[in-house]
Formats: structure tokens, sequence, C-alpha cells
């Protein structure tokens, strides 16, 4: 197969993958005011002719006939990473067909070497890598945040396109500003919520535990929740919900509901979910969308759907819920102290139907559940996470951190 029909092949393989993200509204434009193009024309006013673009999305305006955005995707399918030239030629293609309402994206089969992601950063391209499965891996570029004071706030932001001298680190922004939409309604799926490791959750929590917010190492709520009043500015309400919703946080104004018919240990959960959604989400979810609401499913450990940014939503504030309940230095205490005490020294439990090991986990599950003040699922999920518990009953819970990268 020569180069130029593996080109056309890779090409029309970039085109239904976006195309599908289009119409699954998944792609960071929205499908139904947007039309995608492959070789559309351009005119270039340099040239005095037209630029044929491999791929493109125009997006509209209501009732309008011109497009008021248009995001080119140039596809490159190479035997090696592209380089700083390739970024340069598509650079002149875009401030031709004009930079001031385009988007420029590079998708390749191969990668890209350092220089070329750097230079990429700096004209503000986009760069797209496709994998051999049709996974997609967006190379996001990050910046130095020198306004960090926050415990939401992490060292590094992502950018995602520059129309005309303003900067848009998310999706929600840039369709916002271009008018095609006025409002998020409840549709979380359209944001882009960045992956975060484990680790850096815990990292967010343990800077809160430095404040006089547990009791012995058991959470107090209402400690817990004047602290979130002062910091934030927020409103607490407990009281019954409908609609089977167990929490929601509102951002105008700000705004956090519990359902104050929930068991204790479910109620606490709920609450730091919630404190969860506005540490770690509040910043990407406000102005964006009215509110999030929290049902049994989106509560659930093992929450689980295929939409990669409602999955992280909710994932990411499961953790923070089971760090902020469970403070990893007393919890690994508590567990020593039970190893020692039955004997145990392999570092690990293992759960399967063998009788005398379900014991001494159900036993081990009490104890530190009574200890914190947390269901027996969230000091489950904290055990697997850190290596002390190997379930074979249980859902794969690392796996499912693995899908959130």
């Amino acid at each position: 197969m020569n180069t130029t029909l593996k080109g056309d092949i890779f090409e029309k393989r970039v085109f239904d993958l976006i195309n599908d993200l289009l119409k699954n509204e998944e792609y960071f434009l929205s499908g139904k005011n947007s039309k995608i193009f492959s070789k559309q024309k351009y005119y270039s006013e340099q040239r005095k002719d037209y630029i044929i673009c491999d791929i493109s999305i125009e997006s509209y305006m209501p009732n309008s006939e011109n497009y008021s955005f248009v995001n080119i995707i140039e596809c490159k399918y190479l035997n090696k990473n592209v380089g700083v030239e390739d970024i340069e030629e598509f650079d002149s293609k875009l401030t031709q067909i004009g930079r001031h309402n385009s988007k420029g994206i590079i998708a390749t089969n191969k990668g890209f070497a350092k220089n070329t992601i750097n230079i990429a950063k700096s004209l503000k391209i986009g760069l797209l890598k496709i994998k051999s499965d049709n996974q997609l891996d967006w190379i996001n570029y990050r910046k130095e945040n020198t306004n960090s004071i926050d415990f939401e706030n992490d060292e590094t932001e992502p950018f995602l396109a520059l129309i005309g001298n303003k900067t848009y680190n998310n999706i929600a922004d840039l369709i916002l500003d271009l008018g095609i939409i006025d409002i998020y309604k409840h549709k979380e799926k359209y944001l882009k919520i960045p992956y975060v490791t484990e680790e850096r959750i815990e990292e967010i929590v343990d800077r809160m535990l430095a404040y006089d917010i547990h009791d012995n190492s058991t959470l107090n709520t209402e400690k817990v929740c004047k602290f979130i009043e002062e910091k934030y500015f927020a409103i607490f309400n407990f009281s019954e919900l409908e609609n089977n919703v167990l929490g929601k946080i509102e951002f105008n104004p700000l705004k956090i509901h519990v359902n104050s018919e929930l068991e204790e240990n479910r109620f606490r959960f709920t609450l730091c979910h919630e404190i969860g959604h506005l540490i770690l989400h509040s910043k990407i979810l406000k102005d964006k969308i009215e509110k999030k609401e929290d049902d049994d499913f989106t509560l659930s450990i093992n929450y689980n759907v295929s939409e990669i940014n409602n999955k992280r939503l909710e994932i990411q504030a499961n953790i923070f819920a089971s760090n902020l309940l469970i403070p990893t230095k007393p919890f690994m205490f508590e567990v020593s102290k039970f190893f020692i005490k039955e004997n145990i020294h392999k570092n690990y439990l293992y759960l399967d139907k063998q009788p005398v090991n379900q014991i001494l986990v159900h036993n081990l599950l009490n104890q530190l559940s009574l200890k914190f003040k947390a269901s027996k699922e969230s000091i489950k999920m904290k055990l697997i996470s850190k290596g002390l518990l190997k379930d074979t009953t249980y859902f794969s819970f690392k796996k499912l951190l693995n899908d959130l990268r």
C-alpha cells in the first residue's frame, strides 16, 4: 500500500472518529450546531486562492448562515514523530484562514517530538494521537499557575484554545463565549473534567486536615460545614430531597444540599461527596450548569459509565469523600494494629469464599467503620486502593482508576 493511500485511509479514520464524537455530543463543539467536512476549501487572501483542509468543523450561531468558529484538523500519517516544520506550516495555513475564529489540531498515528510540543504550545495548536485501538490521546499543554493558593488549585492548568486575545482553559468557556449555547443544563459530559490522580486528591484532603475538622481522627460534620461556610461562603441545607436525590450542589448562590432522611454513614459520605464536587470541580461547573445532583447511582462506590467526564466527575468526588472521612495516616495505624493483633504477616487480607478470610475482613470492616463512622463500602474501597485487601468477589477498583487516565 503506497503512502498516499495510507494517508487517505488514516484521514477517513480520523474523520469518522471525530464525527462520532460530534454526533454523541462528546466533542468540544456542539454537534447540533456544527457541520463536519472533508476537503473543505477556505479562501486565503495571501494566496489569492483556496486552502483545502483535511477535516474542518464549522460551528454556527442560531439562525446564522455563516459559521462563527471553525476547527481545522490536519492529519499526518507518518513513520516518525511530527516535526517542528509540520507545526509551522500548519500555523501558516491557520493564519491565512483566519486565526481570530479558528482552532487548529494536528492528528497523527505516531507521536510528537518534545520541540514539536513546545512550539505547538506557543502557537496554541492542539495535538492529537490516534492509537491503534482508535482511542484518542489528546496532548494537553500546561502552563504554570502562579496564583495557586487554594485546595483545588493544581500546579498547572490545561490549554484549549486562543480566540482573539482570550485564552480558554476548558470547553465550557469556549462554547459559551462563542454563543453556541447559553448554559449547560445538567450536561456534565460536555465539560472537560481533567484526570486527577488518587494521590493528588489525597494531597488536597491532607491540606484540609491541618484545620480542626476531625475529633480523634473521626470527621466532625459540624466543624467541616463551618469550615466550608467560612472559606467558600457556601450555605448548607439538610432536608428531605425529592426525586430520589441524595445530595446536590447549586452554584448561584453556592449551596450544598444533603437529604436529611439518610442513614448516618450514608449522610456523612454524601456530604463529603458534595464537598468534593465543590473543592475539585466548582471552578469547572459553576456558570456552566445550574446544579449538580447525585443519587444512588452517582454516589455508588463502583459508579461506572462509558462517558469519561461523568465517570471522572463522580469517582473523583467519591475518592475525595473517602479520604475526608477516613484520613490515611490514622487509617493505616488502625489497620496495622489489627494486623498485629491477628498475627497477619503478609500485609494484606484476602477475601474469597473461605469462611476464615471472610471473618477476618468482616471484623476489620466493622472495627474501622465504627472508628471512622464510615460505611463498610467506603472502608473496603480504601483498603483496596492501599493494597491492604485483595478481594476476588469485588469489582476491580484499580482497573476503574486506570480507566480514568
